[in-house]
C-alpha cells in the first residue's frame, strides 16, 4: 500500500509541555497515543504521527494511506500545536513532503440550499445539494462547520490551506461566519442532507441566514468533528433546542431494544417536534414557558432527580445545552456512582449572553484544565 508523508519543524517555547497537552486532549477524543523514548506516536485510525522535541524545537512527521488523511492529519497536529502553544507568539510551521503544495481542503464542500422547511415557529429545516458527502455520513462525528458568506455578497469567496495545513478564510467583506451544525439526516445517494436550524429574535448569522434562505442559495461545509453516539443499553439523552437536531438523529439511529429516557428543553408545547425513537426510550418536553433560554435550571433538576435502572446494564449519558446547564450537569454526572467517564459525553453548546466566537475561546482555554 502507498503511503504519503510530510514533516515540520516548529520553535516553540516549552515542546514538551506542548506535546503533552496535545497528547492529553486528542486521546480524549478517541486517538492513541504510545511512547517510544522521547518520541511520542499518536494514531487516528490509518493516518500516523511522531513527535519528537529537543533545544526549542518540535519535530512532526506524519503519514497516512492517502492525501485526503494527510492533510486531516496535518490539521489536527497543526491547529492543536497552534492551540496549546504560547499565547504570546504563534508558532511558525511549514510542512514539506507529499501535499505540501495542495491549497484546496479535503474536508470542504460546497451547498446549494434546495428547499426550506418550517418545522415549529423557532425551527427551520434546509435541505441541501452537494457532491461527495459519504465522509459525513457517520454517527461518531455529529458536527460540521458552515462558512456563511456575507449577505449580498454576489460570489462567495471560500477557504484555502496554507502551508502550514491550517484552514485560511478570506478576510475583510469576504470572510464567511462560521458556525457549527449538526447534520440532521443525510442520502449520500441522492447528494442530499438536512440543517435545522433555531431561529432567534437575536438572530446571528446562522439564525439569519435560516430566516431568509431560498433556493440556489449557498454555503460551505466542513467536517465532520465532535464525538457522538455510543453504544449502550441503557440511555439518557438531556438538550435544549440547540442540540435538538443531535437527539433527533442518534435516536432514529437506535437498536430497536435501546431503552432509556430523552429529556428535551423548548420555549413550549407549539416547539415539539415528532420524533422517532425505539418504543423502549421515553421521549419528555420540558416547557419553559415564557422564561428566557439558558436563565432556567429545568434540565440540571431533571437529571438530579432522574431515575436509573435498577440492574447493571452499561449507561450512556448525551447532553449539550447552555453553559450553566452543561456546568451543573457535568459536576453531577462526575459524582454519579455509575456513570464513568466513557460513559458521558456532556457539552456546552453555547453560553447565554455571549457571541459563539467567544465561547468557542473560552472553552479552548478551559479545555486543559476540564
Amino acid at each position: 500500500m502507498m503511503t504519503f508523508t510530510t514533516e515540520t519543524r516548529i520553535a516553540v517555547a516549552n515542546p514538551r509541555a506542548v506535546v503533552d497537552l496535545l497528547c492529553e486532549h486528542i486521546a480524549e477524543h478517541g486517538a492513541t497515543v504510545s511512547f517510544a523514548g522521547d518520541d511520542v506516536h499518536v494514531a487516528f485510525g490509518p493516518s500516523r504521527g511522531r513527535l519528537s522535541t529537543g533545544g526549542g524545537y518540535l519535530a512532526v512527521q506524519a503519514e497516512a494511506p492517502d492525501l485526503n488523511a494527510l492533510q486531516e492529519i496535518k490539521l489536527s497536529l497543526a491547529s492543536h500545536i497552534v492551540e496549546f502553544a504560547s499565547a504570546e507568539t504563534v508558532p511558525e510551521i511549514v510542512w514539506t513532503g507529499d501535499g505540501a503544495d495542495v491549497d484546496t481542503p479535503a474536508d470542504f464542500r460546497v451547498l446549494t440550499v434546495r428547499n426550506v422547511e418550517a418545522l415549529t415557529p423557532h425551527m427551520r429545516r434546509i435541505t441541501f445539494q452537494g457532491e461527495d458527502l459519504a465522509r459525513f455520513d457517520t454517527l461518531e462525528a455529529l458536527h460540521v462547520r458552515l462558512f456563511i458568506p456575507p449577505p449580498g455578497l454576489a460570489e462567495p469567496v471560500w477557504p484555502t490551506l496554507g502551508r502550514d495545513g491550517l484552514l485560511k478564510l478570506p478576510v475583510g467583506d469576504e470572510r464567511p461566519a462560521v458556525r457549527k451544525y449538526t447534520i440532521r439526516k443525510i442520502d449520500v445517494t441522492a447528494g442530499t442532507l438536512q440543517i435545522d436550524f433555531v431561529l432567534h429574535d437575536d438572530a446571528g448569522p446562522g439564525s439569519a441566514f435560516a430566516a431568509h434562505a431560498k433556493a440556489g442559495d449557498r454555503v460551505g461545509m466542513a467536517g465532520p468533528g465532535g464525538r457522538g453516539l455510543r453504544p449502550a443499553e441503557w440511555y439518557a439523552f438531556l438538550a435544549d433546542e440547540t442540540a435538538l437536531p443531535a437527539v433527533g438523529r442518534m435516536l432514529e439511529s437506535l437498536p430497536v431494544h435501546a431503552r432509556g429516557v430523552a429529556v428535551l428543553e423548548v420555549e413550549s408545547a407549539a416547539e415539539e417536534q415528532l420524533l422517532t425513537a425505539p418504543p423502549g426510550i421515553e421521549i419528555r418536553w420540558l416547557h419553559r414557558n415564557g422564561a428566557r433560554a439558558g436563565t432556567t435550571t429545568l434540565l440540571q433538576d431533571t437529571f438530579a432527580a432522574m431515575a436509573w435502572p435498577s440492574e447493571d446494564v452499561r449507561l450512556y449519558l448525551w447532553a449539550a445545552m447552555e453553559h450553566s446547564s452543561f456546568k451543573a450537569v457535568r459536576a453531577a454526572a462526575r459524582h454519579h456512582p455509575r456513570l464513568h467517564k466513557d460513559d458521558c459525553l456532556i457539552v456546552s453548546y453555547w453560553r447565554l449572553g455571549i457571541a459563539e466566537e467567544q465561547h468557542a475561546r473560552e472553552k479552548a482555554a478551559a479545555r486543559p484544565s476540564d
